[in-house]
């Protein structure tokens, strides 16, 4: 008797070593249809450790690009994790499918409230779409009365002052600081009307403090709830937090002021409704936007829960002006500094366009040149290309796999349902086999033997928004925004 359960312990235990050595090492290693990727480490078809680790070091992008050097356009990073970098049979596929999210993007939640960005599937996406789409088509951005003027008073009554008072007192300018303070009141003030919007240019508002408070709640702890969100939260539970108390109070801090500008664009309307504002440029337009568009869509929901979600809405879009404007503005400024000829080319070019340039004045007509006029300046849409290639975002922007049925990557078949994919916009622009010396800027690679800028490229080189029914809702505006800053900063001499 002693014997027979002995037998059937060893039996049971034996099935059991099996079982889970196929389950954890002959299913991933040989019989996945992932299988076939090819391994960015020997560990990745058995474990996750290797690219968390990764992750958590910030060595993800330098890391992954060197294995598609080495092995291609597809790499297994995870037992449910690859890294895509060619655009035709993969990005395109990906981003121009749809596929959902991962709860990576949960993180970017604010007021507990999903927005555009961190919403995870198509239909949560769609509803956010609708309510930001007609504010921010180009034809919308190129007729805005309060849109013109914003950025007038803004670049000429804000920016050219703060200019020419550094150099008449001999102050140091921070070019980052610069740029971030001005695309931030150029972008509120759009979201929330000019007298509602931030204050940073005119040192109104202290940026310093803001970007001390931005950077504390990206900070880089934050990995833990964005790749190990169920781990994080179990640990939180039983008292233990990975994320330090700064980045708490810094959220906090964060909402509090946007949500202050949010009231101040509440008011605002409810003026509006009563009678003509003195100043057209006060519309809220984007807040109004956003605002009724969720009073149709969520008449389910109390006053709170609406204001929180178009509060969340529009904190995405002012995370944006720091993310992608504030910060490519920055370093279009810097290469541009490096290269006196590219200066004076543009300056020429602007100064066509746009001969003299006067603070605002009382008359009706604008002193800056339509953004329709800028768009048609091949050098000046060069730099702006050229300074998007050599800066993208340096995240992942991962996807997953759709949930019923495979698909075709990067020339491989049969990639399963479930697996998160990984695109980094670096990998599209800095593409050897699509450019030359891809570490330099070079602006004139965008232009044709005549000086015009080059037609036909697209997204396949240029991913700067990404693409599909998830593009950036707001890349008509960043580059608008672009095309206008580089007036005040370098068409003075």
């Amino acid at each position: 008797m002693v014997f027979q359960d002995s037998y059937a312990v060893t039996l049971a235990a034996a099935l059991l070593v099996v079982a889970l050595s196929y389950h954890l090492v002959l299913y991933p290693l040989c019989i996945s249809p992932l299988a076939k990727v090819p391994n960015a480490h020997w560990s990745s078809p058995l474990s996750s450790l290797w690219i968390l680790v990764t992750r958590y070091r910030g060595q993800e992008l330098h890391t992954v690009r060197q294995a598609h050097e080495r092995l291609g356009p597809i790499v297994r990073l995870g037992p449910q994790d690859i890294s895509i970098s060619c655009f035709e049979d993969g990005i395109r596929t990906v981003y121009h499918g749809g596929f959902d999210k991962p709860p990576w993007f949960s993180f970017f939640n604010y007021y507990g409230s999903e927005n555009a960005f961190c919403s995870l599937t198509k239909e949560s996406h769609s509803t956010h779409r609708r309510r930001i789409a007609a504010v921010y088509t180009k034809s919308a951005l190129s007729k805005s009365p309060q849109l013109a003027a914003v950025t007038e008073t803004i670049l000429l009554a804000g920016l050219v002052p703060r200019m020419e008072n550094d150099i008449l007192t001999s102050q140091q300018t921070d070019l980052l600081e610069l740029s971030y303070s001005m695309c931030l009141d150029l972008v509120n003030a759009y979201l929330f009307g000019q007298s509602n919007g931030s204050r940073f240019l005119t040192k109104g508002q202290d940026i310093k403090s803001f970007l001390e408070h931005y950077e504390h709640r990206y900070c880089p702890e934050s990995f833990w709830p964005q790749e190990l969100p169920r781990f994080t939260r179990v640990l939180e539970r039983v008292g233990v937090r990975l994320l330090p108390k700064g980045a708490s109070t810094s959220k906090k801090w964060l909402e509090s002021w946007m949500m202050a500008m949010c009231k101040a664009a509440d008011a605002t309307m409810r003026r509006a409704e009563k009678s003509t504002l003195a100043n057209a440029a006060d519309f809220p337009t984007v807040y109004a936007s956003v605002r009724g568009a969720t009073d149709q869509d969520s008449s389910h929901l109390d006053a709170h829960s609406k204001q929180s979600e178009v509060a969340s809405e529009l904190f995405d879009h002012m995370a944006s002006s720091r993310e992608v404007l504030g910060l490519v503005l920055a370093y279009a400024l810097y290469y541009l500094s490096q290269k006196p000829t590219a200066q004076r080319r543009l300056r020429e070019e602007i100064a066509f366009a746009a001969p003299e340039m006067h603070r605002p004045s009382s008359s009706n007509s604008s002193n800056l040149p339509s953004a329709a006029t800028l768009d048609k300046l091949p050098y000046l849409s060069a730099i702006i290309c050229e300074s998007l290639r050599m800066r993208p975002n340096s995240t992942p922007l991962p996807r997953i796999t759709p949930a019923n049925a495979s698909v075709r990557l990067a020339g491989i078949e049969g990639i399963p349902p479930g697996v998160r994919v990984n695109a980094f916009q670096w990998f599209v622009h800095r593409d050897p086999k699509k450019w030359d010396r891809v570490d330099e800027w070079i602006p004139e690679r965008w232009l044709d033997g005549d000086g015009h800028l080059l037609k036909g490229s697209g997204e396949s080189q240029l991913w700067g928004f990404c693409s599909g029914p998830r593009m950036c809702a707001g890349s008509n505006l960043s580059q608008y925004r672009q095309l206008l800053h580089f007036d005040p900063l370098t068409g003075r001499k």
